[in-house]
């Protein structure tokens, strides 16, 4: 059920120590299936599961299969996750792995609100298809969406979901609009980076993403004290009566980021790779127009992202030297993603 955002947050977000539970990038995964079978009962590539259905019937979902999930080409530095959804009016699609709720536990004591941050491409929005695909967290019982992004194929709108209360409504999992019609609509084509958070001690469950204010929105949400379990790839019919689904859509997802902290970091870390043995040397900083950057590890990929985790350069490279022109970008704090050959750092570079 969809309801409408109930509050937007104010005032600035500063970052401060968060811990990482979760990296993925799928570089190391084979372009291709991810798993074998559609049932969850067979771990696939790097021990992911899949369960994947048409629905209950009677339904006009024809396409449920190990299709639904694949390494693609198209991800934001190499390769990247396609999810598809359903063809009809019913089905579901989920990809997960197993021992989530160990790293959680091992998690530093007073770190209680989990924050996933990815990175979405949701192609051009121009399919009939109604599906709704993108992240969830959910509890241990699988029943309640701690919180989850979605992002409609056909209009390429964003929506947080959130199990929660609103008013005049029974305790569900809601799925909330983020402004008033058409909403917030990630760019065609391209990237943009999008961060949820739940927090165990209060509910809250927070997105943010380009076209929101720089703090986020949110809901109070219903599921204070429940520990996260599971980080689910989701895809999902959307189908209405008013606006049935006759065709599926396809959203491609890259560079998850999962981390625990004790206060909102969200796509506002100075680096979000803190114990990370990467290092990197980017000069200068403040910079005006050429930022260097260099490393004993090889330079695989840099992109650069606003402080929306909207990415405005992605660049491959080959070699531990390289020169970034910036010129074009308007003053202000900018996120640069550098992939090495030993792994990924994030750092802050301010633009004059």
């Amino acid at each position: 059920m969809k309801k409408t955002l109930l509050y937007l947050f104010m005032g600035a977000s500063f970052a401060t120590t968060a811990q990482t539970l979760v990296t993925e990038n799928f570089n190391s995964l084979v372009a291709g299936d991810v798993s074998t079978e559609i049932t969850g009962t067979i771990p696939g590539q790097d021990s992911y599961f899949l369960f994947a259905t048409n629905g209950t019937a009677p339904t006009t979902s024809t396409n449920a299969g190990v299709t639904n999930a694949q390494i693609v080409a198209g991800g934001n530095a190499s390769l990247g996750l396609q999810i598809t959804g359903p063809n009809g009016d019913k089905g579901s699609r989920f990809m997960w792995k197993d021992g989530f709720p160990a790293l959680w536990t091992a998690r530093t004591v007073g770190n209680n609100i989990i924050e996933l941050e990815v990175d979405i491409n949701p192609g051009a929005g121009t399919t009939l298809s109604r599906n709704n695909i993108g992240v969830y967290i959910f509890n241990a019982a699988g029943d309640r969406v701690l919180a989850g992004v979605v992002v409609k194929a056909a209009t390429r709108e964003l929506f947080l979901v959130a199990y929660s209360t609103p008013t005049g409504n029974p305790v569900g999992n809601y799925t909330y609009s983020l402004s008033a019609a058409p909403g917030i609509q990630l760019p065609a084509d391209v990237f943009s980076r999008v961060g949820i958070s739940y927090n165990k001690t209060t509910g809250q469950a927070i997105i943010k993403a380009p076209g929101l204010a720089a703090a986020g929105a949110g809901v109070a949400g219903s599921s204070a004290g429940s520990d996260p379990a599971e980080i689910d790839f989701v895809g999902f019919s959307g189908n209405t009566t008013a606006v049935p689904n006759t065709a599926a859509g396809s959203v491609i997802m890259d560079n998850l980021l999962v981390k625990a902290s004790n206060t909102d970091t969200l796509l506002n870390n100075v680096t979000f790779a803190e114990d990370s043995l990467v290092t990197i040397n980017l000069y200068p900083n403040p910079v005006n127009d050429i930022l260097n950057i260099n490393s004993k590890y090889t330079l695989n990929n840099i992109s650069i992202s606003d402080i929306n985790g909207r990415v405005v350069r992605n660049t491959s490279l080959n070699g531990t030297e390289a020169q970034i022109n910036i010129a074009d970008l308007a003053s202000g704090v900018y996120l640069l993603k550098v992939v090495t050959s030993d792994g990924t750092v994030t750092k802050k570079v301010i633009k004059e």
